[in-house]
């Protein structure tokens, strides 16, 4: 692989990469880990059909991998593509958090210091923040189910292609978090009604 293919996929699927990690980490700094990491291996240890596929397209004029993935010919090497990235990033994300486990353990034995919160990014609406909060809340399997679902626009088939997962289970992890998801906030959303509302004052609830 060329800088200039590379340079391509970069710029077409950083962005998506970044996303899946920040959906799995929840920390923005190790989203960043896994981004790099991701396309280390990527630039490190190309799959080989990728490089066929290069060589293919320099055969028919040179042309380089296009970042939109409805273009032919490229669709398909593109759509193979995406799926090894989000293999890839996803399998990322599970060695970043066995390896912070293994910090954290190691941490604890030698001392009684808490590890910091994780980081959460800054939204403007409470509601985005309750929805943030919920999805974060999630198993992991379905937290990932339902991000390429919804923000990735994946189908189910494809959801579990990418995944190794039978179709089956990708829809029952969607109900599942779909269930979860409307569980927790109806709760959130309860307990802010249950709040009482200051008066004009700020001396007391208000009874107006």
């Amino acid at each position: 692989m060329d800088n200039r293919q590379f340079r391509a996929i970069v710029d077409a699927y950083a962005d998506m990469v970044y996303r899946i990690a920040l959906n799995q980490t929840r920390r923005g700094a190790d989203a960043d880990d896994v981004v790099q990491a991701v396309f280390l291996k990527l630039y490190e240890k190309p799959p080989v059909w990728l490089g066929r596929a290069s060589a293919a397209e320099q055969a028919d004029g040179g042309r380089s991998l296009r970042s939109s993935r409805s273009a032919a010919p490229n669709a398909a090497t593109d759509e193979r593509l995406r799926a090894w990235l989000i293999r890839v990033t996803v399998n990322e994300c599970r060695n970043l958090w066995r390896t912070l486990w293994h910090r954290r353990v190691e941490l604890r034995e030698v001392s009684d210091a808490d590890t910091p919160p994780y980081e959460e990014p800054a939204f403007s609406e409470s509601a985005h923040e309750r929805l943030y909060a919920a999805l974060g809340e999630l198993p992991e399997k379905c937290r990932i189910v339902v991000h390429l679902f919804y923000f990735e626009d994946m189908g189910t088939r494809e959801i579990a292609a990418v995944l190794g997962i039978k179709e089956p289970t990708v829809r029952t992890r969607l109900v599942r978090a779909r269930k979860l998801l409307k569980q927790t906030l109806k709760e959130a959303w309860d307990d802010e009604q249950c709040q009482p509302v200051q008066s004009h004052d700020g001396r007391g609830p208000c009874l107006c």
